[in-house]
């Protein structure tokens, strides 16, 4: 008996092992596949090393130094190192995990480095041959985004969170910002008051998207789904004494062209505007009469409560004209 129980136990072994070599074989090929139809596109797509791991609970796949150039921009990613992880009963539940080394993009003449402490997002997919996505969350700590002239911005957590509503084409969005900051590169020309604080209070955007399809594979296959209706349920700032808050709905064509408003309340604007005049980023001519209209247009709290229309591809704000309405395609 005790013999039979060995072989059994050798036997579950045996096959055990071979289905995780068999997941992280085909997890191999997907990946090698991706890179195939990227260099028959054009692009130079390059990774040093792929390593199996996880044995036994888990199908783990790290990659090295990997190098993406699309040959039409000349844009280029460079990453260290990716670990991609799912138990093995079912892959669609997926970790990524980058680590904590820069990241370094280029386009044309130049070059910009993400600095972070790493980066962690986990993927629920929906069981099927379409792998709709279920959910998404990412979260990072410590970021700070440079370019040659130095650091654009800097943020201490990022957050993000998606989630598949009831019909499978509408996603919640979330997203949550914490020590916002504008480094030297953005705000070289700004003069700030004594006792001005740096970062920002939490950055918060609650949205609702309804595309014209679910993603799922196909959308890395093929042509992304397109944004048809967006409603954005809170937008929210706040920096110093000054605050702001947006909220609105745009259904959006075919063509990416939005239709709809969006209504913003600014707290205490003539914080923000007496930093724009110190710092000679308004036209000399222009405070007296830019402020007198900005009251003309604040409510009886003194905040500035606006609506911008986007109608028949252009932009307006009551009855000035603010240009063409931009288009909402993702690429």
């Amino acid at each position: 008996m005790r013999r039979f129980a060995v072989k059994l136990l050798v036997l579950f072994a045996v096959v055990w092992g071979g289905w995780w070599y068999l997941a992280t074989s085909s997890v191999h090929n997907r990946l090698n596949t991706w890179l195939e139809d990227r260099r028959a596109e054009g692009w130079q797509a390059e990774i040093a090393s792929v390593t199996r791991a996880g044995f036994p609970l888990r199908i783990t796949t790290i990659l090295t130094d990997i190098s993406l150039v699309d040959p039409q921009t000349q844009g280029s990613l460079r990453v260290p190192a990716l670990t991609l992880s799912s138990p093995i009963y079912w892959p669609g539940h997926a970790s990524v995990q980058l680590p904590a080394d820069p990241l370094v993009f280029t386009a044309a003449e130049d070059t910009a480095t993400l600095n972070w402490d790493g980066a962690n997002a986990a993927v629920r997919l929906h069981p099927g041959t379409a792998l709709q996505l279920e959910t998404l969350s990412a979260s990072s700590r410590n970021l700070s985004f440079e370019l040659k002239d130095g650091q654009l911005i800097s943020m201490a957590n990022l957050q993000a969170d998606v989630a598949q509503a009831r019909a499978p084409e509408t996603y919640e969005i979330d997203l949550t910002a914490t020590g916002l900051s504008f480094g030297p590169a953005f705000t070289g020309v700004l003069v700030r008051p004594a006792g001005t604080p740096d970062a920002f209070e939490p950055i918060i955007a609650d949205m609702t998207v309804t595309f014209d399809r679910p993603w799922d594979r196909s959308a890395m296959q093929g042509t992304r789904p397109q944004p048809r209706m967006i409603r954005i349920n809170e937008l929210a700032a706040n920096y110093s004494d000054t605050g702001m808050t947006a909220s609105g709905e745009m259904s959006v064509d075919a063509e990416g062209v939005p239709t709809g408003e969006l209504r913003i309340k600014v707290r205490n604007w003539q914080e923000i505007f007496e930093l724009m005049v110190a710092s000679n980023t308004i036209p000399p001519e222009w405070p007296p009469v830019a402020e007198r209209m900005l009251q003309s247009m604040s409510d009886l709290q003194g905040a500035l409560d606006l609506t911008i229309t986007a109608q028949s591809g252009q932009l307006r704000m009551g009855f000035l004209p603010l240009g063409p309405a931009p288009r909402l395609v993702i690429r």
